[in-house]
């Protein structure tokens, strides 16, 4: 088999993959739900302490924290050897409400996350809201049809759970799509 032999399939099949990603929806909404047998102030306390992610999230090498975007902190996770995502806080509710979105010029995605605190009989029910934008369509096609909408959140969920003590398992709230676009004026980033 000549190299053309095996060149030709492979484009073929990522222009295939390309075509379709570009007719799904490019924005998606999802939510998960875990109740955590803390309290509101322990769950708050860890979930806003990024350095210590490593301590109980897989596959975290390390955090370092990032500069301060319109005074409020960012950090940077590196999730492999070469794979560094900057993150930052967006709005802050103390104990309440925190919103985090990934930093950076031309990203592919566009993605945040919104967590809610909520004082529950057996400690606290966190809600964690995802709203991305996939702007490349081969990424548009495995974020959405091949890797469920809820992955990163449950991943995360089931590791803060475990942390605190709790049986991980994420609940998954349905939600009507809706689009919107992100903020643009603060999508600059300070070194991602």
């Amino acid at each position: 088999m000549t190299i053309l032999g095996i060149l030709v399939p492979i484009a073929l099949i990522l222009a295939l993959i390309a075509l379709i990603g570009s007719r799904l929806p490019k924005t998606h909404v999802a939510a998960s739900r875990q109740i955590l047998e803390v309290t509101v102030d322990e769950a708050w306390a860890i979930v806003t302490n990024f350095t210590e992610y490593p301590k109980w999230r897989r596959g975290l090498t390390r955090v370092e924290d990032g500069p301060l975007i319109d005074g409020l902190p960012s950090w940077y996770e590196y999730c492999a050897p070469r794979i560094k995502v900057h993150l930052q806080i967006t709005e802050c509710e103390f104990k309440k409400r925190l919103v985090t979105r990934l930093v950076g010029e031309k990203l592919p995605i566009f993605g945040a996350w919104e967590y809610e605190f909520a004082e529950n009989n057996r400690g606290t029910l966190l809600t964690i809201t995802e709203r991305d934008k996939v702007y490349n369509p081969i990424l548009r096609f495995f974020t959405l049809l091949v890797f469920p909408h809820h992955a990163a959140m449950d991943v995360f969920l089931i590791a803060l759970a475990r942390h605190c003590g709790s049986k991980g398992e994420p609940i998954h709230l349905s939600l009507k799509a809706e689009e919107f676009e992100p903020d643009t004026a603060s999508s600059e980033s300070t070194g991602s």
